[in-house]
């Protein structure tokens, strides 16, 4: 009998220091924490002055395998740093603060610009030391050229474009492309140019890409011709942002 009223007695005291904290009115069946004034609109009304609201924490893995999440929930990412929501049956970040990019660009470069007879790939050469500017929580910077690692998973738009002063005359094809871990290559744009004479001439595109964290990108070039030189360049950019 003893321990049942020691039970009891602790039961009893544990909703009591409950009700001094959480008190319902039953004319709104609304909540309030930390004030007997509840607003007749609230469903849930917390007053303070020494304390803020903390939602559940979780990583992207934690937050992916709730289950039948309802379209509202709400949690805090540990892995992005940033609030979710759950809206039209997906997670949704809540906060976007601003457009995570990188940019690289070359400007003018002698013999940068290779025209070859082959269909050989050459890479734009752009790496860290041309950056400028980025960000390290999403985009990892390499010093071979051309490649660029991605940090946070999501769907990205990629730019490329070059340019020549001295562009030779003649049929030259060219390509932009994109790979993917040294594979899965997608063509930013492709062409054929005939210039009656040596000319300015460049070419850019953009293609928007689902890539995973830890994936490479690697960009490159083909400009085929019926012969092999190089020219000066008068700039070559790569554009990256997170949509």
């Amino acid at each position: 009998m003893a321990i049942h009223l020691k039970l009891f007695s602790a039961l009893v005291l544990s909703m009591l220091s409950l009700t001094a904290y959480c008190q319902t009115d039953n004319s709104t069946k609304g909540v309030a924490i930390g004030t007997s004034d509840i607003a007749p609109g609230s469903a849930l009304q917390i007053e303070s002055n020494s304390g803020g609201l903390v939602q559940p924490r979780m990583t992207t893995a934690e937050m992916n395998a709730i289950p039948t999440p309802l379209d509202g929930a709400f949690i805090f990412n540990t892995t992005e740093n940033n609030w979710f929501i759950r809206k039209d049956g997906v997670w949704q970040s809540f906060v976007r603060i601003e457009t995570p990019s990188v940019i690289l660009n070359r400007g003018q470069t002698n013999n940068a610009f290779i025209i070859t007879n082959t269909n050989t790939i050459t890479s734009f050469p752009l790496n860290q030391n041309n950056a400028l500017s980025t960000n390290d929580q999403f985009y990892s910077l390499s010093e071979n050229n051309g490649e660029i690692g991605i940090l946070r998973s999501g769907t990205y738009l990629i730019s490329a474009g070059f340019s020549t002063t001295s562009l030779p005359a003649g049929s030259i094809s060219y390509r932009l492309e994109v790979s993917v871990n040294n594979s899965n290559t997608s063509i930013i744009t492709n062409g054929q140019v005939n210039l009656p004479g040596s000319d300015y001439w460049g070419s850019s595109g953009n293609i928007i890409l689902i890539l995973q964290a830890g994936d490479t990108i690697s960009l490159g070039y083909i400009l085929k011709s019926n012969s092999s030189y190089s020219r000066t360049a008068a700039f070559f950019n790569i554009g990256i942002s997170k949509l």
